[in-house]
């Protein structure tokens, strides 16, 4: 009579939401309504997101398609901070580059796990 009239699925979809959620805050990027956002970038839905990070000095040695997607003729010409990561999240048709701290390392691959995990059937053990 007063109980939740959620069914278990919608549970763990909740709160799976709020995990992704947390963790993307203490990462300093921000989801809202269950998708990634960035000033000056489309939002991007966490379901079927993939996130990938790079270290500055990794990332500078080779010229990404994201990038491309992002500067267009002018990514050659562009450098990446040395002592940021670079937090990708891609979905089918979209694309989001995040700069974070390398402070937040561990943070942004929390997330990372989290989202990809979730993405590909890889989930921890309960």
């Amino acid at each position: 009579m007063f109980g939740s009239k959620k069914s278990d699925e919608e549970k763990a979809a909740a709160k799976r939401q709020r995990q992704i959620t947390a963790a993307a805050a203490s990462a300093g990027l921000t989801v809202m309504g269950g998708k990634f956002r960035a000033p000056n970038q489309e939002p991007i839905p966490f379901d079927g997101a993939r996130v990938t990070i790079e270290r500055g000095e990794d990332a500078g040695k080779r010229v990404t398609a994201t990038r491309v997607l992002l500067a267009g003729p002018f990514a050659l010409l562009m450098k990446k901070d040395q002592n940021q990561l670079f937090i990708t999240i891609e979905n089918d048709s979209q694309v989001m580059l995040c700069p974070v701290p390398v402070k937040k390392e561990g943070a942004a691959r929390i997330l990372a796990t989290m989202v990809n995990g979730a993405a590909t059937g890889v989930d921890k053990a309960e």
